[in-house]
């Protein structure tokens, strides 16, 4: 009975060291060149400076001797934000619109467009996190999350409404189905 239960031991994996290379001067030397291009450019160099920045983080963080990659673009998130300005703005602007015009109605199509940003919002929530993951690569491999962020969206809103109907009481089971929906999607 011990040699069985010394060679299932001996047979387990080794676990794996997750090492962090990266130095404070080096980060901060980062953010001290990027935050006056983000001054100057009045926050559009954001998007070069995130990018730098998962790059750094990216390339310092070790898994058994090998570092991982980001391979994103800056180019890639202003395109994301300018696909994400081309859904709010609209509705943004509809809303300030009929705030002006019809002030009573004006409480109901907030709650309507609160619904729809907290939706909007798990959706984009979602879909970042794909992205980042489609852009990072471990020797050679690269990341993937299918699924559907409109799905996402939908089951946050259900288990928001849940929670809230429960008074906070779904908050775990809430967070775990989301969490679960993730993973079994990566």
């Amino acid at each position: 009975m011990n040699d069985m239960t010394i060679g299932a031991a001996q047979g387990a994996p080794e676990p794996s060291d997750i090492v962090f290379t990266g130095r404070d001067d080096e980060f901060r030397d980062l953010l001290f060149k990027g935050t006056p291009l983000e001054i100057i450019t009045v926050g559009f160099y954001r998007f070069w400076l995130a990018t730098k920045i998962r790059q750094h983080l990216w390339s310092h963080t070790i898994l058994d001797g090998d570092a991982f990659a980001y391979l994103g673009t800056a180019r890639e998130l202003l395109i994301g934000f300018f696909f994400a300005m081309a859904i709010l703005a609209p509705i943004y602007l509809a809303s300030f619109l009929l705030g002006v015009e019809a002030e009573r109605e004006m409480s109901f199509a907030s709650l309507l467009i609160g619904v729809f940003f907290v939706a909007f919002w798990q959706f984009a929530t979602y879909r970042a996190r794909r992205y980042r993951l489609h852009r990072t690569a471990w020797r050679g491999l690269r990341f993937q999350m299918d699924g559907s962020g409109l799905s996402y969206a939908l089951r946050a809103m259900g288990w928001g409404l849940l929670t809230v109907i429960s008074l906070g009481l779904a908050l775990p089971w809430m967070q775990a189905a989301l969490e679960r929906y993730k993973m079994r999607h990566t």
